[in-house]
Parts: structure tokens; C-alpha cells; sequence
């Protein structure tokens, strides 16, 4: 688990992100992709409620990514800025075990996934 980020362990985290991050496209870097085909980088879940952020842009040096937001909603879940630390400060879990895959095929996975 990621530590609490305070001023001084917002450096820490930054880092950490960083390492895991290093392919994830920059913001802005796959406008042009349509969403269904943006590749979805990571994964960040709090699986006791059902919520997860895919994310396929990131600013590592601001904690800001651009992906997709589920809290437990389909019909709800959209696209747009994301900020990471907001998401460590409130529980949300990087998925370590997530591999790249095009924003439909991650919808299939986590289809799978609920149904299991």
C-alpha cells in the first residue's frame, strides 16, 4: 500500500507513480484515438464498493491522468481528468497485477471479472 500523502510523502508517491508509469502516454499525447481504442494503461479499484478509474494519459509530475471512471454505475461512468492522489487519499488500490489492453477489451475484463 502507497503511503498516507502529506507534504513530504506526496514526493514519495510522485516517485512511485513514476516508476510504474513510465509507457503511460502524457495527456493530450492519444487525443486522437478514438476512446473504445485508447489503450488503458493501469488500473485503480476500491473492489469493496465496486469503483475503478482506468487510466490511459498521466501527467506523473502533477498526480493528473486522463481515463475513464466507474463508481459502481455503468450508466454513470465517463471519461476525464483524473487525479491520483486524490484517488490514494480516499483508498483507491493500484491494480499491480493489470495488463494493457484497449478500453473495450478492459470493459469485457471487468465484465468477467464481476461475473466470477
Amino acid at each position: 500500500m502507497l503511503p498516507p500523502l502529506t507534504s513530504r510523502g506526496r514526493l514519495r508517491v510522485n516517485r512511485r507513480i513514476e516508476i510504474v508509469t513510465q509507457t503511460i502516454p502524457k495527456l493530450y499525447e492519444t487525443e486522437s484515438v478514438p476512446l473504445e481504442k485508447k489503450i488503458v494503461c493501469q488500473r485503480y479499484q476500491i473492489k469493496e464498493i465496486g469503483f475503478y478509474w482506468l487510466i490511459a494519459e498521466l501527467n506523473s509530475e502533477e498526480d493528473l491522468a486522463f481515463g475513464y471512471a466507474n463508481l459502481d454505475n455503468d450508466l454513470l461512468a465517463e471519461w476525464g481528468d483524473i487525479h491520483i492522489g486524490e484517488l490514494l487519499d480516499n483508498g483507491a488500490v493500484l491494480d499491480r497485477g493489470w495488463v494493457p489492453c484497449t478500453f473495450a477489451d478492459a470493459l469485457k475484463k471487468i465484465a468477467k471479472e464481476k461475473s466470477e
